[in-house]
């Protein structure tokens, strides 16, 4: 028999799997994994993480990793060879040498791991690989409105991806609701979203009992693996949820439940509360435009339920998420908005701590209210790592991590996002944006037409369009589609300010000009962004009142404001000690 020291390289700490943060290291099969996404890690850097997660907190010297990586007769430049690896694990973790998150250097001595890391859980069994699950939209069987059927789908998608993260990549809503009322082949409907399995049924209501029959198919061979029907009364509908999902978990033979018990999600006490709340998802889900009125109809379904059953944390994280979203498209002054969200957000979370949606609100609270980026990092990976397939929380940590100028980052969890929603406008325009601000003028607009393709109609598209050709210098372009964006939406701001912009910029400050007083006008009688007024007084090449423009923006908390250190228009600013301070002011230099 061997001696211990000689045994194979099987070994006890190599039997779990090592969570940290978003990331997933599974030692068996040599992965670094982040949500539903791999990551690729070389032999050295991997040996190296491997090591410090054996040994978090604890230092692992130089001369360690000398003997485990290079061991005696390897001839390299060890220092070289050891920093360039270094380089590469924190390239792939994200990580900074100055303001470490993992990886702390001790000079001299060596590094050691800094993260927390969660309870090691077993593997898989060997074999099962990880897999893709899209819910397609439950069939209304009964007269009842369609704000029942889909906000149950919603909610199931939701608990699915915070139930069998790590084991399961569940496909966001926006794509699967796509194929509502479809006739496609399962088949096709798989290669469009990259799913394995298909799950979809139809819900019966009759009174207060519901009635609920889901199928899970495998999508390559149009196979029915299995079909339950589910009875209950309406307040248990969330029992319901979690038994669809541990039926799915166990016919692909995947371990869903850790070791360590889970918390139990608050649920509604009355049928009329948990109601108003899928109607509340309903009108949120089905708000595409910023004109739309359903983030209104969804404030108040959400407050409904509030009022029947106060302490139901789900729909205080939607209140906390829509006053966001309003903050966001400008419906309120954004200040006011961010503060309300915030009380929301909090009280979600005394009453349910696991609930991914209410950190995902309060990541963006911190993020653009509180200009605080530490806590904002802290809840988005929160937030990713109870749901990894929450598309929104990877949407804004990468928009966050573009803000900061950590381009490759930002990149690599906007594209996740885009993984997980392939169909969605918002998530298109998104990683477009983050493209653009990172100079990749390719991928930006590559994503843009992905979203103009799925709706031509969808504006915001257009205009981080017009953005890209203007900074490429495609100038005949950028003015067509701008001018064409402002044909479309002669009323709104935003577009009117990037025309200003565009028009000045290429130097016809005549028509500029002119635009510039319709703004100034407008601002009479509606909110006129601060943030996208300066750029107007940018294009105009008046720094004064570009400069005032921020100031405002900064009182107001103008979510655009976060873009301030990596936005390309704003160039003409950056020699000015007044764009050094507000950096300084919002913690960006």
């Amino acid at each position: 028999m061997a001696p211990p020291e000689a045994r194979s390289p099987k070994s006890e700490a190599e039997s779990v799997l090592k969570r940290f943060g978003a990331f997933e290291l599974d030692v068996r099969s040599r992965e670094l994994r982040t949500g539903e996404a791999c990551i690729r890690l070389q032999e050295q850097p991997f040996e190296i993480l491997r090591l410090m997660l054996e040994r978090p907190g604890e230092v692992v010297t130089r001369e360690e990793l000398r003997q485990r990586l290079w061991p005696q007769g390897t001839f390299v430049d060890f220092e070289h060879s050891l920093n360039a690896a270094i380089k590469r694990l924190r390239a792939a973790l994200g990580d900074e040498a100055d303001n470490p998150r993992f990886v702390e250097t001790l000079p001299r001595r060596g590094y050691r791991f800094i993260g927390a890391i969660e309870a090691e859980a077993k593997e898989p069994a060997a074999g099962i690989a990880r897999v893709r699950l899209a819910v397609l939209p439950f069939t209304n069987l009964s007269d009842e409105a369609e704000y029942f059927t889909d906000g149950l789908t919603d909610e199931m998608i939701s608990q699915l991806g915070q139930r069998c993260r790590g084991r399961i990549g569940v496909v966001a809503r926006w794509s699967s609701m796509v194929f509502k009322g479809t006739t496609e082949r399962v088949s096709e409907i798989g290669r469009t979203l990259r799913a394995d399995y298909l799950l979809e049924g139809g819900v019966r209501r009759e009174g207060d009992r519901v009635r609920i029959t889901a199928r899970l198919i495998d999508t390559s061979s149009e196979t029915q693996l299995w079909a339950e029907t589910y009875e209950r009364h309406l307040t248990d509908c969330l029992s319901v949820q979690a038994d669809v999902a541990a039926r799915i978990a166990e016919s692909l033979t995947v371990e869903l439940v850790p070791d360590t018990p889970q918390t139990p999600h608050v649920v509604a006490s009355s049928v009329s509360a948990y109601q108003a709340y899928l109607k509340g998802r309903y009108h949120w889900n089905n708000w595409v435009r910023p004109d739309d009125e359903g983030v209104e109809e969804a404030l108040a379904s959400f407050t409904e339920s509030l009022r029947l059953d106060p302490q139901f944390a789900p729909a205080h994280a939607g209140i906390a998420r829509l006053h966001t979203a309003r903050a966001l498209h400008y419906r309120e002054r954004p200040r006011g908005a961010f503060e309300i969200a915030r009380v929301s957000a909090k009280r979600a979370l005394e009453l349910d701590p696991t609930l991914a949606e209410a950190h995902l609100a309060l990541a963006d609270i911190r993020r653009m209210l509180e200009w605080d980026w530490r806590g904002a990092e802290a809840e988005y990976l929160q937030a990713i790592t109870l749901n990894p397939s929450q598309e929104n929380s990877h949407r804004g940590y990468g928009t966050m991590l573009m803000a900061l100028g950590r381009p490759e980052e930002a990149r690599r969890e906007v594209e996740r996002a885009v993984e997980m929603d392939p169909l969605c406008l918002v998530v298109s325009t998104s990683a477009a944006w983050v493209h653009y601000l990172a100079g990749d003028a390719e991928r930006a607009l590559a994503y843009c037409r992905r979203a103009t393709d799925l709706d031509p109609d969808y504006l915001p598209a257009w205009r981080i369009m017009g953005a890209v050709y203007l900074q490429e210098g495609r100038t005949a372009e950028a003015l067509r589609v701008l001018e064409a964006a402002y044909g479309r939406a002669r009323h709104d701001p935003i577009y009117m300010a990037s025309l200003v912009h565009a028009r000045a910029t290429l130097g016809d400050r005549a028509a500029a000009a002119e635009l510039a007083d319709d703004l100034r006008r407008l601002s009479r009688t509606r909110y006129v962004p601060p943030y996208h007024a300066a750029l107007a007084h940018v294009g105009l090449g008046d720094r004064d009142a570009a400069f005032a423009s921020l100031e405002q923006a900064v009182v107001d908390c103008d979510p655009a404001l976060t873009n301030l250190a990596v936005e390309p228009r704003l160039e003409p600013l950056r020699s000015d000690a007044r764009y050094a301070r507000l950096l300084a002011l919002l913690g960006l230099a």
